[in-house]
C-alpha cells in the first residue's frame, strides 16, 4: 500500500487554516513519526487520510489512485487507528477487549491465552482482564490498545501519541512488538522524542 497527499489545506470554517500546503508520502515499511506543537495539525493529518475530514485543497492517493469511496473503503479495512486515550466503553476489559474485533473486515477475537501473551509482552497484569475497563490507568489503556492493533494484524497502523502516558520501559515493550513486522507501514503522531527517534521518517509540522 501507498499513500501519498499532496499539497493540502485544511480549515474549520473561517478560521485559520489548521493545515497549509502540506504533502508526505508513505509506503509499506515505513515507521513515520508527525511531529509539531499542540494545535499543530498532527490528529488533523490522520483524521484527513482516514476521511473523516476532508481537505478544503489538494489531494490524497491511495496506490497512485486520487482517493474515492472505493480507495476509502480499502483504506479502513487495511488499517487501525488508536487514538490517544483509547474508550471502549463501560465494562470489564474482558468484555469490552473484543468489540473491535466484531466489525466486517476484522479478524475473529483471539483466544483468552494469546491475549494474554501480548498483555505479558506489554508488561500488563493478566488481572486487568477482570477490572473495569473505564478504571485502567491511562498508560494501561494506550497499551491495550497496542495490544489491539497488533492483534488486528492490519498492514497500515496509525498512532495518535502512543506513548504520551509511558514510562520508559513501557515505550520500549510497545516499539519492539509494533516494529518486529517490519513490512508494516506506522503513521504516528508525537512529541515523545524517545518515540521519534526510533521512526525511519519524520515530518515537522513546526519548520
Amino acid at each position: 500500500m501507498r499513500l501519498r497527499i499532496e499539497n493540502i489545506s485544511f480549515s474549520y470554517g473561517k478560521d485559520m487554516p489548521v493545515i497549509s500546503h502540506f504533502s508526505m508520502e508513505g509506503k509499506m515499511g515505513d515507521r513515520i513519526a508527525i511531529r509539531g506543537e499542540s494545535g499543530s495539525g498532527k490528529t488533523t493529518i490522520i483524521r484527513l487520510l482516514l476521511g473523516f475530514e476532508r481537505p478544503t485543497k489538494g489531494e490524497i492517493f491511495i496506490n497512485d489512485k486520487k482517493r474515492t469511496f472505493v480507495q476509502l473503503k480499502f483504506l479502513r479495512q487495511n488499517s487501525c487507528w488508536l487514538p490517544q486515550d483509547l474508550d471502549l466503553g463501560q465494562g470489564k476489559l474482558k468484555e469490552v477487549f473484543c468489540y473491535p474485533f466484531q466489525f466486517k473486515n476484522n479478524p475473529p477475537c483471539p483466544e483468552e491465552q494469546k491475549i494474554f501473551s501480548i498483555f505479558e509482552r506489554l508488561g500488563l497484569p493478566k488481572k486487568i482482564w477482570s477490572e473495569n475497563f473505564e478504571n485502567l490507568s491511562t498508560g494501561q489503556r494506550q497499551r491495550v490498545g497496542i495490544a489491539l492493533c497488533y492483534l488486528l494484524d492490519k498492514p497500515l497502523i496509525f498512532l495518535d501519541e502512543p506513548t504520551s502516558a509511558l514510562d520508559e520501559q513501557s515505550k520500549k515493550k510497545v516499539s519492539e512488538l509494533l516494529f518486529e513486522d517490519q513490512e508494516k507501514m506506522i503513521i504516528s503522531t508525537s512529541h515523545d522524542q524517545w518515540w521519534i527517534d526510533r521512526c525511519s521518517k519524520i515530518i515537522d509540522l513546526d519548520t
